[in-house]
């Protein structure tokens, strides 16, 4: 670990020498690295970096807008209230392959075609961002991640002479629809993220917007036109691996578990069963889920949690009822909270495509048990 450190910090420091007193030589060669998705879900959208290659000042550095610090004893406080910094890490280039080798992720480099100037102009904007005044940014999911950066980079060195594709797709996707396609064989990680991304998500993106994602930034800049010519100059795999790892989509999906949950309670609920424990449990789970939701839109910093209108079927309130069910002699009060619940959830799944934001469909057997068990509820004498 010291070695390691000690050869960044020299690396550092050697670049920030050629950058001050020796410019870059003209083998020098700057190429934008899109990685393939990991098996973590922070990892499966695929990542983006950038690699700086000097052969004559014997340099060959990756920059990587994509680190964290796991030591913060703050850290999962300030990744749950959107306060995480990232920061730019720099890194040897074949320290950084060896890791997506490692874990069985393709990189795909696209050397740039920059003049001398612009790769210079680059090389200063990167190693003054990795200064450590300079190389931590609030993290945004959607808007400031390590593509979004890099994306940011390419349009500050090169001006009007970089020209990206700016026609939009037909029909003009949302960015929750620019996810799904990289969770169809992670439904758990879909549901999980349908739920907790609010209805700011599903605003049409614009083309530049695309580019937050590291698939899209690839593409974009392999279509671009920098300084009158193709921007990209020579495209390779550095890494494939051999054949495609399995992605089989689990066989208990969310709707096949939800649906078998309101099949047995319907059955349950059809023979009289006694379920007093089970509706407590189960509207205590949705209200402490609605808090959870009412917490990200309310009490945190990230734009895509607020406005949620997943709050419909995991209403906070129900926490309160489901307390109200343990009680000896329920309260008054509970009767008319069911009363209103059974038709709410009704309502709710006959309208669920008209609701402004793109509830995950396996929900609806959630909410119709939700309403199953109020209309139980509503017919059980105090």
């Amino acid at each position: 670990m010291m070695r390691t450190c000690l050869f960044i910090i020299l690396s550092v420091c050697c670049a920030a020498f050629s950058v001050n007193g020796q410019p870059l030589s003209p083998a020098a060669r700057i190429s934008l690295l899109t990685c393939g998705a990991g098996d973590e879900l922070y990892a499966s959208f695929g990542h983006s970096s950038v690699r700086v290659r000097d052969t004559v000042q014997q340099i060959d550095l990756a920059f990587n807008y994509g680190t964290f610090d796991f030591n913060d004893p703050h850290f999962y406080a300030n990744f749950v209230r959107g306060k995480l910094n990232y920061m730019l890490h720099v890194t040897k280039f074949a320290n950084f392959l060896f890791a997506y080798e490692a874990e069985q992720r393709w990189v795909f480099e696209q050397e740039l075609n920059f003049t001398p100037e612009q790769r210079q102009d680059v090389f200063a904007f990167l190693i003054n961002n990795s200064l450590p005044e300079n190389k931590y940014y609030l993290y945004d999911f959607l808007f400031d991640n390590c593509t979004t950066r890099i994306r940011d980079l390419l349009e500050t060195a090169c001006g009007e002479q970089l020209a990206l594709p700016d026609k939009p797709l037909a029909p003009p996707p949302t960015f929750r629809a620019l996810l799904h396609p990289y969770l169809h064989t992670a439904p758990w990680s879909q549901l999980g993220i349908d739920i907790l991304l609010g209805s700011r998500t599903d605003r049409p993106a614009s083309p530049r917007e695309y580019l937050f994602l590291p698939d899209f930034l690839s593409e974009a800049v392999g279509s671009a036109q920098l300084n009158g010519q193709p921007a990209v100059a020579e495209s390779r795999y550095l890494f494939r691996p051999d054949g495609q790892p399995p992605h089989n989509a689990p066989c208990c999906t969310p709707t096949v578990l939800f649906f078998a949950l309101l099949v047995i309670v319907g059955i349950a609920t059809l023979a009289r069963l006694p379920m007093k424990g089970f509706d407590a449990a189960w509207f205590l789970l949705l209200g402490l889920f609605g808090l959870f939701l009412l917490f990200m839109w309310a009490g945190t910093e990230h734009y895509v949690t607020k406005a949620n209108f997943n709050l419909l079927w995991a209403f906070p309130a129900h926490a309160a009822v489901a307390i109200a069910l343990l009680r000896k002699r329920r309260p008054r009060w509970v009767k008319w909270y069911f009363a209103v619940t059974f038709p709410a959830c009704i309502l709710l799944c006959i309208f669920w495509t008209l609701v402004p934001q793109y509830l995950n469909s396996s929900l609806i057997f959630v909410t119709l048990l939700t309403g199953l068990r109020a209309f139980a509820e509503l017919r059980t004498k105090a």
